[in-house]
């Protein structure tokens, strides 16, 4: 164990010790029952039980959750009228295993399996996600269960957008609740009038100043002003490729020319202003020197544009050296562009 010295673990009473190895030996005693009967295909009450009893136990023995599964689809077909009383049993079987790990992904997923039968109370399963989420706010898996449910449960858009600004607020740092941002604003622009879409844009980039100005080192809102940027300007999304993604955009909220280069320079002179006041931020210096590149790339009138990003990828290799090639690549990319 980290940080446990092996003192402490010696010291534990050898009454203790026998006991716990009892409980080891007892453990893996009904285990190797259970994958018994899993191979002979029995899915009585009593082997359902034992397998409810084990996931308590240890609910990471994706075996278990395999074996419940099967036996729950051989009662559904015997009494489906009962379906919904044995949805809600999963339910609990499923939180009793996150009580004892609430990381577990064979739990997580055991819950997408059982709301997929379509009984369950979806406001009821937000709730759940947001207890889960008060306890550990960066729980991914909770996160992506979360979006799963915002999915196929039509739950508010605007509702998720403040629970993860909530979240943003406690902590600027927190990668999942701007990563939960990047499904909900495609789905508004796709479905929100002109004019609440520039608002709602205006609203984004104003949120990621706050959060560069008060942390600059953190790269969760660097992270997604680069990927706003794409959604609104196209900046980093090449036409050309085969890859796409349910979060990259079709095509970009502003697509006229000069739109767009009033959004950069206005992003521009925003981060320049941070990097006078921060001078060793190397996410503000890389995102002036995307943006520059974004500017040239729209013909803008941007003077130096060869010196300037070559002088920022010299710095940046200095800042920080352990990506030192990809800064002489991006710089060799610049060297070698014309107009």
């Amino acid at each position: 164990m980290h940080g446990v010295k092996r003192s402490v673990y010696e010291a534990v009473p050898q009454k203790e010790k026998e006991a716990k190895l009892a409980k080891i030996v007892h453990y893996i005693k009904l285990t190797k029952v259970v994958l018994k009967a899993h191979r002979e295909k029995v899915y009585s009450e009593k082997m359902f039980a034992l397998v409810g009893t084990l996931i308590e136990i240890n609910p990471d023995f994706y075996s278990l959750w395999n074996y419940r599964r099967e036996c729950v689809l051989q009662y559904l077909k015997k009494t489906p009228e009962k379906k919904a009383s044995i949805c809600a049993a999963e339910l609990k079987i499923s939180e009793a295993g996150l009580k004892k790990n609430y990381k577990s992904y064979y739990a997580w997923h055991h819950r997408i399996w059982t709301i997929g039968m379509g009984t369950t109370d979806l406001k009821a399963e937000i709730d759940l996600c947001t207890k889960y989420l008060k306890a550990d706010s960066r729980n991914f898996h909770c996160w992506n269960y979360r979006r799963y449910v915002m999915m196929v449960g039509k739950v508010s858009l605007m509702d998720e957008l403040k629970f993860s600004s909530s979240k943003i607020d406690e902590n600027f740092s927190n990668y999942s609740a701007w990563h939960h941002r990047s499904f909900i604003i495609p789905k508004l622009i796709e479905s929100a009038p002109k004019e609440d879409i520039q608002k709602l844009i205006d609203e984004e980039f104003s949120l990621l100043q706050q959060a560069f100005f008060t942390d600059p080192g953190d790269q969760s809102a660097w992270l997604y002003h680069r990927w706003l940027l794409g959604q609104v300007v196209a900046l980093g999304i090449s036409r050309d490729s085969k890859i796409s993604s349910s979060t990259e955009p079709t095509k970009a909220v502003i697509e006229d020319n000069k739109g767009q280069i009033k959004i950069i320079k206005r992003e521009l002179a925003m981060v320049e202003e941070l990097v006078e006041v921060e001078p060793g931020c190397k996410w503000g210096l890389l995102t002036i020197a995307l943006l520059i590149r974004a500017l040239r790339n729209r013909n803008a009138d941007e003077t130096d544009f060869v010196e300037r990003v070559k002088d920022i990828f010299t710095e940046l290799v200095n800042l920080d050296p352990y990506r030192t090639q990809y800064y002489l690549d991006m710089k060799n990319l610049v060297e070698s562009s014309k107009r």
